[in-house]
């Protein structure tokens, strides 16, 4: 696991260079898919690096990216690419958007590169956050009062909690791994496993807990929180399970 850990710092970091050059030139092309989601040359051009990196190393292993066609592989193993995840971000110009790498359910990588921030996290390994040189273990916080729970709401379809105190959702990921945060709830239709892929072992490996509550909502809290606030969002009648499930 160490040299698949290794091996997606390095891919993702050079991916992300690629990403941050284009962000700071600008933007100069945004088309819009089929699904009103936006996607630019750099999109692509990061993805196209990931595979290249991939193929070149680990030829066995199936590689399904946001952008392009499904790579099928014959060892069992499936890389997830998120070339550029907050896409809106990046083409407003706003820091916060990342180069996303996972192995299907055993690690993930999630590199912002414009501001100069790494997370990373693997089953059994833990997870940390890179700030430069700086290491640290990350670690949810230990909130067990739903009153005093710092929630951010993602997404079209932002559910009134009644309950808890909703937070600026900037960077929140980072926020919830690191106890900034207690919560991180995204509702909205264009949830996908690319917006799933790092998420689960990135959350639940610095201690904390994700479950997708019904169509199109994931919960992703520090775990004292969890059940009460998987009571405030789940659907009657839906049947919770765990993202890309």
């Amino acid at each position: 696991m160490w040299t698949d850990m290794c091996l997606a710092l390095r891919i993702a970091r050079e991916a992300a260079e690629v990403a941050d050059r284009a962000f700071a030139e600008g933007v100069a092309e945004v088309r819009h898919k089929a699904d009103g989601s936006e996607v630019t040359a750099a999109d692509l051009a990061v993805e196209d690096l990931v595979r290249q990196r991939l193929a070149e190393l680990l030829p066995d292993d199936g590689v399904h990216g946001e952008e392009r066609p499904e790579r099928r592989g014959t060892s069992g193993r499936r890389w997830l690419v998120d070339p550029i995840s907050g896409t809106a971000d990046f083409v407003h110009g706003r820091p916060s958007y990342s180069v996303d790498l996972a192995l299907e359910g055993a690690l993930a990588v999630s590199v912002m590169p414009s501001l100069g921030i790494t997370i990373a996290a693997g089953r059994g390994m833990g997870c940390r956050v890179f700030r430069g040189r700086h290491e640290e273990v990350a670690r949810v916080s230990t909130q067990d009062s739903l009153d005093h729970a710092r929630v951010c709401l993602h997404g079209k379809r932002k559910p009134v909690l009644g309950r808890g105190v909703v937070v600026d959702g900037s960077l929140s990921v980072l926020r919830l791994v690191t106890g900034g945060v207690d919560a991180v709830i995204a509702a909205g239709a264009g949830l996908d496993e690319f917006d799933l892929a790092c998420l689960p072992v990135l959350v639940e490996e610095a201690g904390g807990r994700v479950t997708a509550a019904g169509d199109d909502v994931v919960l992703a809290s520090n775990g004292p929180l969890h059940d009460a606030l998987l009571g405030l969002v789940a659907r009657p009648g839906v049947e919770p399970g765990t993202p890309g499930s």
